[in-house]
């Protein structure tokens, strides 16, 4: 009687803890599956091959006959060449920006951007919009969109916009255009899983882009936005290696001096940042507030463009943001907006040189200095080690992905904060991938009912 009885107790509790379990992984996995899945998506931080029969159909639906016969750069970060060819239009190392978007077309106007997301230090930087009442243009990184989906639809929930940064973050001059094809499109495919919308703007890696790459994106329908010159740059990304006193300090006064009382300007500006690092964000936390302080109107690049259709479609149908944000500025003339459906026309040099100063903020090469630092923080492969803490494929230290994941943590680490590594820690925990969650899930399981099975 007594060992009938331990049999039953011992049969009901390994039933109700594998039910337990059961349901726990249903709920888990399914969180996931609403999403994105993320097996469905090539390797991260590696250049996707073209040879996947996914590529290969978005190959076969675009024409690229007629694309410059432009030779590929070398470098990542590219090197600029000692001469560039006439016809080439590269705006990385000889600031020709032909006709992509460097400027908002109306003065007092501020194009707010941040690269390379999201990460773990994305949610704080949203907090701080959103008690700002500020929008601004998130340009995606496709490999970080499949393990934050959760991020990136709270930025589109909130009203801000979302564009495209390719799916790696590698220098697309260099790539071939098949190449460039895979690093958008996935990148796409990625947004459009996770929240619905499928984005037509992006901005290149490094801002490197020729005419070669125009062609190609052109092609596939999206819109090239830059910044507007070394001096709306906010340097950020160099906070490895300089002070974030420092740093804010140059940006702050390049933003004074555009709302000063002698400044003449005719058009508004375009800023880079990162949602990187809990640092990067804390420049963000000053400037703006100053920006606002100043009556300028930040907002985000479509809405500066007068752009109410930012997106390709919205779970298939064209739509405008979700909300708009706190700028209250009339409507430009049409003639003098750039078309948000086709490259608008490339500014004079009149019209291009806002002065703050007395002189044009396009008088250096945009990406020379960028360039150059490049290989530390915001290196292609190793710049979101905050968010990769367990970087899928990458399990041998020898590989080339590896060593840079070890290399760039390494000389990275002054950088990382208490801030960080929690966020980051709590980020992870939220946004585990599939297969870590499904494997965890189906060892518990198994594991119950060998338990079971052995209780018995």
């Amino acid at each position: 009687m007594k060992t009938s009885a331990t049999f039953s107790r011992k049969k009901f509790l390994f039933t109700t803890t594998a039910a337990v379990i059961l349901c726990c992984s249903f709920a888990t996995v399914s969180t996931v599956e609403a999403g994105l899945n993320i097996a469905d998506f090539p390797p991260s931080s590696e250049v996707p091959p073209t040879n996947s029969p996914q590529v290969q159909k978005w190959l076969s639906e675009i024409d690229l006959t007629g694309a410059p016969s432009i030779e590929a750069n070398s470098g990542d970060p590219p090197n600029c060449p000692s001469k560039v060819a006439e016809g080439v239009c590269y705006w990385t190392c000889e600031d020709c920006a032909a006709d992509d978007i460097i400027t908002c077309p109306d003065k007092n106007v501020w194009g707010l951007t941040f690269d390379d997301g999201p990460t773990p230090a994305t949610p704080d930087l949203l907090q701080f919009l959103d008690q700002q009442k500020v929008k601004a243009t998130f340009f995606l990184i496709g490999a970080n969109v499949v393990q934050h989906p959760d991020v990136v639809l709270q930025e589109v929930k909130a009203g801000h916009h979302l564009a495209s940064h390719t799916w790696s973050h590698h220098a697309l001059t260099t790539l071939t255009n098949e190449q460039i094809v895979a690093e958008i499109k996935w990148t796409e495919k990625a947004i459009e899983d996770a929240t619905g919308y499928r984005v037509r703007y992006m901005r290149p890696p490094y801002g490197d882009v020729d005419n070669r790459v125009r062609f190609v994106l052109k092609k596939l329908g999206y819109t090239v936005v830059d910044w507007t010159g070394d001096t709306f740059d906010s340097n950020d990304w160099k906070i490895p290696q300089v002070s974030v006193d420092s740093t804010r300090t140059k940006y702050e006064n390049a933003i004074k001096k555009y709302a000063g009382p002698t400044a003449n300007n005719t058009q508004g500006f375009i800023t880079l940042e990162h949602d990187l690092t809990s640092d990067t964000v804390s420049v963000a936390k000053t400037a703006i507030p100053l920006g606002l302080s100043l009556k300028l109107n930040i907002m985000t690049v479509a809405e500066c463009l007068h752009d109410s259709s930012p997106y390709a479609a919205v779970n298939g149908t064209l739509a405008a943001l979700p909300t708009l944000t706190n700028a209250t500025f009339p409507v430009a003339n049409a003639s003098a907006v750039p078309s948000p459906t086709s490259a608008s026309s490339p500014p004079s040099d009149s019209s291009s040189s806002i002065t703050s100063d007395g002189n044009s903020i396009r008088n250096s090469g945009p990406l020379k200095a960028h360039n150059a630092a490049g290989v530390s923080l915001r290196s292609v492969r190793g710049q979101h080690f905050l968010g990769r803490f367990f970087p899928s494929g990458q399990s041998n230290p020898s590989s080339r992905s590896s060593r840079s994941w070890f290399a760039v943590s390494s000389s990275a680490a002054s950088s990382v904060s208490a801030a960080d590594i929690h966020s980051a820690v709590a980020l992870v925990q939220k946004s585990s991938t599939q297969a870590i969650q499904k494997a965890l899930w189906s060892g518990l399981v198994l594991g119950s009912f060998v338990a079971g099975l052995v209780s018995l």
